[in-house]
């Protein structure tokens, strides 16, 4: 598929309500959040793990995993300030986050703990937890699948948590599932090696196996930045899983000028915004005087 006619999917999926927008740490990095990487790099640094500055995907569950094993205060009380030192509340939402919200996609979902979102999100309803599910009553949800910074005790971010999510989080889970059906996502934010990415891709390419739909099923989408440096192996191993990758450094000249005029210091998170401002234009193109 071209450029445009990725856009122009995901343009009519918005415009029938069947968008599902996935928001990953790239995007809070935006208002100078760490990503999920520097996060677990700085709980390795604590215990002497030696990571020589990259993570294997095991990895970003399994040093955070560490830290708590060798942690002995009460209640396991280091290992939540650490987590909550590098994310601090007072921090706003940068135009990414409004974006996203102003798009009005049908549902927002996040891996992210912090707060950007649920600041901006406007008519969203958030939903934190299996509990939040059984009383919503909006037609769209700021899903947080991981939790929030605000109740520590409950985030997804160590090994133990993810080997558990489907126990601990089974309304959720399941609520999520059910929308890969007949709803397009579209991944902002996240690596082609992130954990959770590779998740929830195995989770369609599962449901369109299971179904015999694989060839029929429609195409969900995720903005790269990771095909630049000769890396179209991962391009195609997405695809074949029903993945779209659309790669940032990459871009039609006309969205490259427009990134550039994005007031955002990250240049990825310029690029996004890019893109995803199209998603929001009727012609799926810039008007003349943007």
């Amino acid at each position: 598929m071209t450029f445009y006619e990725m856009i122009e999917d995901m343009s009519l999926a918005l415009n029938r309500e069947k968008l599902v927008i996935f928001v990953g740490a790239g995007v809070s990095k935006n208002s100078g959040l760490p990503t999920w990487g520097q996060m677990v790099q700085a709980f390795a640094e604590e215990i002497g793990y030696p990571t020589k500055g990259r993570l294997a995907t095991e990895e970003y569950i399994r040093i955070p995993q560490y830290y708590y094993c060798l942690d002995e205060s009460e209640g396991h009380s280091s290992y939540y300030s650490l987590i909550k030192s590098m994310l601090p509340e007072d921090i706003g939402p940068n135009l990414l986050d409004e974006l996203i919200v102003s798009l009005r996609p049908k549902h927002i979902v996040t891996t992210n703990f912090d707060t950007l979102l649920d600041q901006a999100a406007g008519e969203y309803q958030v939903i934190r937890d299996d509990r939040d599910l059984m009383t919503g009553i909006s037609a769209h949800y700021l899903l947080k699948l991981h939790g929030d910074i605000r109740q520590p005790k409950k985030l997804v971010f160590k090994e133990d948590d993810y080997l558990h999510y489907s126990h601990t989080h089974r309304l959720m889970e399941t609520f999520l599932k059910s929308l890969l059906i007949d709803h397009v996502f579209l991944f902002v934010g996240y690596s082609l090696n992130d954990y959770n990415l590779k998740t929830f891709v195995s989770w369609i390419e599962y449901i369109a196996e299971e179904m015999h739909v694989k060839e029929e099923m429609h195409r969900n989408y995720f903005l790269s930045s990771s095909l630049h440096a000769g890396k179209d192996y991962l391009r195609k191993y997405y695809e074949g899983k029903g993945l779209e990758v659309i790669d940032l450094y990459r871009l039609p000249k006309e969205v490259e000028e427009r990134a550039g005029k994005v007031r955002l210091s990250e240049e990825l998170g310029r690029r996004a915004y890019a893109v995803l401002e199209l998603l929001g234009n009727d012609s799926g193109r810039y008007p003349d005087n943007i």
